[in-house]
């Protein structure tokens, strides 16, 4: 016996997201969302694999890479295993990654030690 696909309406995939339903439907339209399926009634139909690629967007777009660059990625990723081209840029974008966790940490390390000290500016105030 063959089990059937779980299917996800629109609204369904926005809770398992958290993003937009015009998010979603923008995505669709900008070309990240090639494949989803619809209704005879036409009513879009999400798959557990468009949940994932929506998520795996997310991800990317988190990295800052532009919705183009996602777009890229992704069609590149249905005919060919990463080339070294695509491990570089990765393997760049990840550095970038590291390098803005490094300045929120030390944003982090600063509001910690201000809270510690009890003030923000260290000024003598006069009486």
């Amino acid at each position: 016996m063959r089990r059937r696909k779980r299917m996800y309406t629109i609204k369904q995939a926005s809770n398992q997201t958290n993003l937009s339903i015009d998010t979603i439907r923008y995505y669709e339209k900008a070309g990240l969302l090639p494949e989803v399926k619809r209704l005879p009634n036409g009513h879009r139909t999400f798959s557990a694999a468009d949940i994932e690629r929506i998520r795996l967007i997310l991800c990317m777009k988190k990295a800052n890479l532009s919705l183009e660059e996602i777009k890229y990625y992704l069609d590149i990723s249905k005919t060919t295993n990463m080339t070294p081209e695509m491990i570089a840029g990765m393997q760049q974008q990840k550095e970038k990654v590291k390098n803005q966790i490094d300045q929120l940490q030390s944003v982090l390390n600063f509001i910690d030690k201000k809270l510690v000290e009890g003030s923000w500016l260290n000024i003598e105030h006069s009486s």
